[in-house]
Formats: structure tokens, C-alpha cells, sequence
């Protein structure tokens, strides 16, 4: 009997330490669109163009600039600065890193000529590359032993703003220097290959006993689904939207055979682009921007929803803007995506970034946490007040859910559509608490509402411009 017994209290022990193992909460950081401007002090743009990028931080340092870039800039080295230590402060050793691209800032070629006075498109190059360089030498001085998922933004490319070319001079450059950060462990080494080919890639996360390799990242290059894409440095006959997409099903099915479950990543997400929308010409429908060319936006839909018992979650950035959206199928939601809030604060945004919890042994997302920067110089506090970054929320305490999942999406959507309390935290959320944009975001709620779930055109405007009491006029 004794015997017995101690088979009991040995299987019940194990039981409990499985269950423990199970049930424990891991994290990850996730930011985007730095945009980084090294062009905000004028005085020092001749030495960085002279300079290695490993001297710029001292440059950067010497500036006379010492204040976080305002509202309507992008983000300068004081801020960055600033946003890396809270951030190493908050979560000093993530399991992984996900950064949803845009790295460089807006208008970089063009300002690199205004700035440096010089048209020489070897030297603008040169100079884009240092750039790149400096920046990610930068990410990983804080975190030299976490494995990093970056993506290409729209922004980021030789060529200009939405003009990144397939197989050419910056995704070649773009892999090698971001080779050590994704195969931080040695469990991705073809991804200097593959990445250089589109700025696509199926890679692993970092190696554990306890997930077998059954779960992978899958980092996409959605630039190229753009409806602003143009390839006008390389070969314009060619197609890399549909060229991607194929490679995607052959992933997704492949992945399925295997029984192997994706988290993805990317830089512009599809539906609808809904500051563009709210800032379009013409009557409703005429107004409504989507985000991707249709074709493809078609196809990825069609891809997701086949594939979405595989996929775990997705993460996406480029508006600059706290939010998410959710694939249907039919009625049911199948899968949804994070969108991620910027460094930047060009878009009137207050900077954010967010802290993940996740369980590792599934790689379900349990909530998220996000952090902005409450006083940067727009806000009209005393000049001698430091940038503070501040806790704003956590999504289950937010919108009164256990996890952060698609049921729990479904459920925060139809809370924000119905009840103006959890309606009031989410545009308070949505430009990460910049209060002097919330009487907007609040006349303008019905847009957001119809871009939750409403990812084509034509399902958007069925929402959109039916209700006459609610519809833009």
C-alpha cells in the first residue's frame, strides 16, 4: 500500500511541475517605426557623413539638440536614447525582440541632399547604409543576447519611399547587417540568403527542449503589396507581390504537412488605410483608401483564412496608431492582427512601444503592455521637465478579457462599437494617450469601428456609408 502510495505522490508532484511548466508567462518587446532622422541638427550633418557610423553616438551626443523630437518630426537621437534605456529598464532580457519595420525617416533622400548639399547618389547610399548600420548597433548595445525579428518598412530602401527593389544593393546590404541579430544563436543561418532575395523569410525562434521546433516566425515584406509600391530601381516587369504570395502558400502548406504553427510579422498591414480614408476627396466610397493593391490583398485574405489554424497571431506597425484587425470567415473571426505604435511621433502620436506575455509552450499570447512618453515638447510643460515614460495600459484589464486572443479581439471590438466607456480607452489608446488629438479620433470613431474587421474595400463601405446618421458627409 505504502508503495502505492508513493507512486500517487510521485505522479501528482510531476503532474504539478508539468502544469507549472505550462502555465508560465514569458515575454517579448515589441516596437516600430523609429524613423530615425539624423538630419535634425543641421550643425553636425557634415561630420556624420565624414565619420564611421561606430562614431555617431558621440557626434549625436555633442549636439546642441538635447530635447525628444515635438509632434510633426520623427524621431531624433534623443529620443531614441531615451526610448532604449526605459526600455532596457521596463524588460531587460525578452525572449525575442520584434521591431515591424521603418527604420529610416521619412523624406531621407531627399533631406540627405538638402542637408549635405551633395545629389551624388553613391554618396547618399553610403550614407543610408551608415544609417542602417548605426542604428542597429545601437538596438543591440542594449541588447547584445536577444535574438531580434526586424522587418523592412516603406521607408527603409536606396531607392526612395516605397521603391525597395527585390534581390537588389539594399536588401543585400539590409541582410548581411541584420544577419547577427536574427542568427543570434546559429539556429538561422540562411537568413542572410533568403532575406536578401525579398525581404521575406520563414526563421525560427530561439531554441528550446520544450518546443520541438513546432513554431516558427514567418517575416513578410508587405511593401510590396503597397498600393504606393513602385519598383522604379529595378526590374519593372517583374511581379514581387505575387512572387511573395506564391512563396507564402508553399510555406503555409508545407508548414501545415508539418504540423509546424507561425507567428508572422510585417511592415504594412492590409485593410484599410484609415487616416488616409478620413483625409480623402469625394463623396464615401470615393474616400476610401485601402492599404494594398486589391489583387493581392485578395489572395493573402483568401491565404489566411485557409491556413489560419496555423497561424497564431500577427504583427504589423506602419500607421503609427495602437490598433488591430480581425480576419473573418463568414461570421466567425479566424485570425486577427497587432498593430503596433510608433517611435515616432511625426503622426501626432505620443512614442510607445509595448512588452508581450505569451505562454511558451503554445506561443498563445496572454496581454500585452504598453509605455509611452507623456511629456515631449508639445505637450507644454516646463522646458526644464525630462522626458518621463509612463505606464498607459494593459489590454485585459483595459477590456476586462483573460488573454489576448482572437475570441478576446471579438469581444473588445463589439465592446468598443457598444459602450462608449471602453469606446472612450480605445481612442485615448489609439494615439497613445496625446490628449490634443482625442476630440478628433472622437467624431471620427465610425471609421475606426469599420476598419476592425472590414478589410476590403467593398465590405468597408458597406459599413461605412450605409448608416446615413453615422457615414462622412
Amino acid at each position: 500500500m505504502k508503495k502505492y502510495l508513493l507512486i500517487l505522490l510521485f505522479c501528482i508532484c510531476f503532474t504539478g511541475t508539468s502544469l507549472q511548466k505550462d502555465t508560465t508567462e514569458h515575454k517579448f518587446l515589441n516596437f516600430s517605426d523609429i524613423h530615425f532622422d539624423p538630419f535634425y541638427d543641421s550643425a553636425i550633418v557634415s561630420e556624420l557623413i565624414k565619420s564611421h557610423y561606430t562614431s555617431w553616438e558621440d557626434i549625436f551626443s555633442g549636439s546642441e539638440i538635447k530635447s525628444v523630437s515635438n509632434y510633426g518630426r520623427d524621431s531624433n537621437f534623443p529620443l531614441l536614447k531615451s526610448v532604449m534605456e526605459d526600455m532596457k529598464l521596463r524588460i531587460s532580457e525578452p525572449d525575442f525582440i520584434i521591431i515591424t519595420g521603418d527604420f529610416m525617416g521619412h523624406d531621407f533622400n531627399e533631406n540627405y541632399e538638402k542637408y549635405s548639399g551633395n545629389g551624388n547618389q553613391d554618396s547618399m547610399f553610403a550614407f543610408i547604409e551608415k544609417t542602417i548600420r548605426f542604428l542597429t548597433s545601437y538596438i543591440t548595445k542594449f541588447y547584445p543576447d536577444t535574438q531580434i525579428y526586424p522587418m523592412v518598412g516603406n521607408d527603409d530602401s536606396f531607392c526612395g519611399d516605397y521603391m525597395i527593389d527585390p534581390q537588389g544593393k539594399f536588401l543585400n546590404m539590409l541582410s548581411k547587417v541584420w544577419e547577427p541579430l536574427v542568427n543570434k544563436t546559429g539556429n538561422n543561418s540562411s537568413f542572410s540568403t533568403d532575406f536578401s532575395k525579398g525581404g521575406y523569410c520563414l526563421v525560427n525562434f530561439p531554441q528550446t527542449a520544450d518546443d520541438e521546433n513546432k513554431f516558427r516566425m514567418l517575416i513578410l515584406n508587405t511593401v510590396f503589396f503597397s498600393t504606393n509600391y513602385k519598383n522604379l530601381c529595378g526590374d519593372t516587369l517583374t511581379d514581387p507581390g505575387t512572387e511573395q504570395l506564391e512563396w507564402l502558400e508553399n510555406i503555409f502548406r508545407k508548414c501545415k504537412a508539418e504540423g509546424i504553427k507561425l507567428m508572422l510579422s510585417y511592415h504594412i498591414p492590409p485593410g484599410i488605410d484609415i487616416y488616409g480614408t478620413i483625409h480623402g476627396k469625394g463623396d464615401c466610397r470615393e474616400k476610401i483608401l485601402p492599404a494594398w493593391k486589391e489583387k493581392y490583398s485578395r489572395e493573402f485574405i483568401r491565404l489566411i483564412k485557409t491556413y489560419s489554424d496555423i497561424i497564431l497571431s500577427q504583427f504589423a506597425g506602419h500607421f503609427h496608431r495602437d490598433d488591430f484587425r480581425i480576419f473573418y470567415e463568414g461570421n466567425n473571426p479566424v485570425s486577427f492582427i497587432h498593430i503596433t505604435p510608433s517611435i515616432s511621433p511625426v503622426y501626432d502620436n505620443n512614442p510607445a512601444y509595448q512588452i508581450f506575455s505569451y505562454r511558451k509552450t503554445n506561443y498563445s499570447l496572454l496581454n500585452y503592455e504598453t509605455y509611452y512618453l507623456k511629456n515631449i515638447p508639445g505637450n507644454n510643460l516646463n522646458a526644464d521637465e525630462l522626458p518621463q515614460w509612463i505606464f498607459e495600459y494593459n489590454f485585459n484589464d483595459a477590456y476586462d478579457e483573460s488573454s489576448y486572443s482572437i475570441d478576446a479581439l471579438l469581444n473588445a471590438s463589439m465592446k468598443i462599437a457598444d459602450d462608449s466607456l471602453y469606446r472612450e480607452n480605445y481612442i485615448k489608446f489609439y494615439t497613445c494617450s496625446n490628449e490634443a488629438m482625442t476630440d478628433k479620433d472622437r467624431k471620427d470613431w465610425y471609421y475606426n469601428i469599420c476598419g476592425f474587421g472590414n478589410l476590403t474595400s467593398e465590405s468597408y463601405a458597406e459599413c461605412l456609408c450605409a448608416n446615413s446618421a453615422l457615414s462622412p458627409k
